[in-house]
């Protein structure tokens, strides 16, 4: 589906919780082919077998100021709660979306769903879950006062929301969307709660002295928002849980002390693992193992900011960055080189998770590789021909952007062209994303669903101002996005990203620089069982096991 421009802070806001810390933790299938031990070894729905844990503890970059994803939408928040809330689906490590407090969903029109509600269910405070509550939730978290994180989630194509049956809700839609089912997951929009403990809670819901009430497989004991959450193992859940007994996340920012807390034993494990670091989190038989996040990282050209009008101007500036120079140096060997815009990994949802054969798709889109001699050329033809003044910036917290930024400067300079590389505030970042005062930005986006195109709803609904982080207008490209929800055929959608992401980068409205992964430590004789891109969506704690 189409993007508006009231979700693009949250499409592009839901990674940073979890990414601030994840900017140089990106590692990949460009690796170095020499024996280094220093590697993170690579993962992908492999299992490990062992023994349950008893108790684990785990450290996290990112710290949450509420458990309420309503109130606050961050990746750090969507991993937390994916232990003890649930929404009417949810997704497997492999993206699959898979039963959960819905046992099954029908559609005839892909406009009016209808989810069959699984019995039985209890609520981490010993009430039974209701149709009622599921109704409650999905429209609190529709509602832009009560769930200002998660609402802007919720697109304006949902018509109504009703139960239809003691045990049955129905939600209607204005217009069909085969993907529809994933909306309604606690990956995407969905965290399912008690009515009655919310209207209770109210202000206070998700906070240390109103511990959040879910259905999940774990029940929150203790939070506090300086430092650490809490859970044990919940003995009525209704469904399978064979992971620790009690959960322990506490929040370290700051990476040496990270570090320092995983190597002195406080802590069994520690997402959020710098690859540049890799050595010092590797020590005494401990290990790092690296996954995809699926995260984009790319330039975005805005057509209504002179010079980057000039298309000769744009495809000077892609020419002259060198994307595997990015990868092989920058990211140390831990990244790929991007050929589209959404990664092989999240179009695996139209392959049959087969990751490989969506790479094989996305490999001659034309992105345009390094090459300084048509980077000169391309100036040559433009309008700038002479060279010019720009500005680039990167957010807070992404040294590896800022890193290409600069790298990109120096290709340009012996050109005329002068790029001045700023490091501004996440915040700021952020609120000048598609602006239309920037003629080169950075786009950094990590999907937090398994919906195949999420990162192209956005950046190919080529309506115009505000429609997309470009400010792009191409009526056959943003109808052809559009189109995509309303159908069936798998093969057909990912056609259509495909010839639309050709589109765009024959106009050089997007130049893809890289695909990101992410890191996990574990300490001596503790494994990962099942890791893979959407583990973190999934009951993660009970993929560590004592080998």
């Amino acid at each position: 589906m189409a993007t508006t421009q009231r979700n693009v802070f949250r499409k592009v806001i839901a990674p940073v919780a979890l990414a601030l810390s994840l900017a140089l933790a990106v590692a990949g299938c460009g690796a170095s082919s020499n024996n280094n031990a220093n590697q993170p070894s690579e993962t992908g729905a492999k299992t490990t077998t062992g023994t349950a844990v008893k108790d684990l503890k785990i450290a996290s970059a990112s710290a949450v100021s509420t458990l309420s994803v309503n109130q606050e939408a961050g990746s750090a928040n969507y991993q937390l709660a994916a232990l003890y809330q649930e929404g009417l689906t949810g997704v497997d490590a492999t993206g699959k979306v898979v039963p959960a407090l819905a046992e099954k969903w029908s559609s005839t029109d892909n406009k009016t769903w209808v989810f069959d509600i699984r019995q039985g269910v209890k609520l981490h405070d010993g009430s039974s879950l209701t149709t009622d509550d599921i109704v409650d939730s999905i429209n609190t978290a529709r509602d832009a006062k009560l769930s200002p994180g998660l609402s802007v989630y919720w697109p304006d194509y949902v018509d109504k929301v009703e139960k239809t049956g003691e045990w049955q809700i129905t939600i209607t839609l204005k217009t069909p969307q085969t993907e529809f089912p994933t909306q309604v997951s606690n990956v995407a929009g969905l965290f399912v709660t008690s009515k009655k403990f919310r209207e209770e809670a109210g202000s206070d819901y998700g906070s240390a002295s109103k511990l959040i009430v879910g259905t999940g497989p774990y029940q929150v004991t203790e939070f506090d928002p300086s430092s650490h959450v809490t859970f044990k193992k919940f003995k009525d859940y209704w469904g399978e849980n064979d992971g620790p007994d009690t959960v322990r996340v506490d929040f370290i920012t700051e990476d040496s002390t990270r570090l320092l807390a995983f190597q002195e034993g406080k802590v069994d494990a520690s997402f959020n693992v710098p690859v540049t670091s890799v050595s010092q989190w590797s020590k005494d038989g401990a290990k790092v193992t690296a996954y995809s996040d699926r995260s984009y990282y790319g330039l975005t050209f805005d057509q209504g900011v002179k010079p980057f009008d000039d298309i000769h101007v744009r495809k000077a500036f892609s020419y002259a960055l060198d994307k595997a120079g990015v990868v092989k140096g920058i990211l140390k060997g831990y990244g790929e080189v991007a050929t589209g815009i959404d990664s092989p990994e999240q179009l695996a949802g139209w392959t049959d998770n087969d990751k490989d054969k969506a790479a094989e798709k996305v490999k001659n889109l034309g992105a345009l590789d390094y090459d300084i001699d048509k980077a000169k050329e391309e100036l040559k033809q433009s309008s700038q021909a002479s060279g010019f003044k720009t500005t680039l910036t990167y957010p807070t917290g992404y040294p590896a952007v800022g890193k290409a930024s600069l790298a990109l400067a120096e290709s340009l300079k012996p050109l005329g062209v002068t790029v001045d590389v700023k490091e501004i505030p996440l915040e700021q970042w952020l609120s000048e994303v598609g602006n239309g005062k920037q003629g080169v930005a950075w786009m950094i986006y990590n999907p937090t669903t398994p919906q195949p195109n999420e990162v192209t709803s956005w950046l190919l609904a080529a309506g115009g101002a505000g429609a997309n982080p470009a400010n792009w207008t191409d009526a056959d490209v943003a109808a052809q996005t559009d189109k995509i929800g309303t159908l069936t055929d798998t093969d057909e959608k990912l056609q259509i990203v495909l010839d639309t992401t050709k589109t765009a980068l024959e106009q050089d409205i997007y130049s893809p620089v890289y695909w990101g992964k992410a890191a996990v430590a574990t300490k001596k004789g503790l494994g990962l069982k099942n890791i893979d891109t959407f583990w973190l969506g999934t009951n993660w704690a009970a993929d560590f096991v004592e080998q």
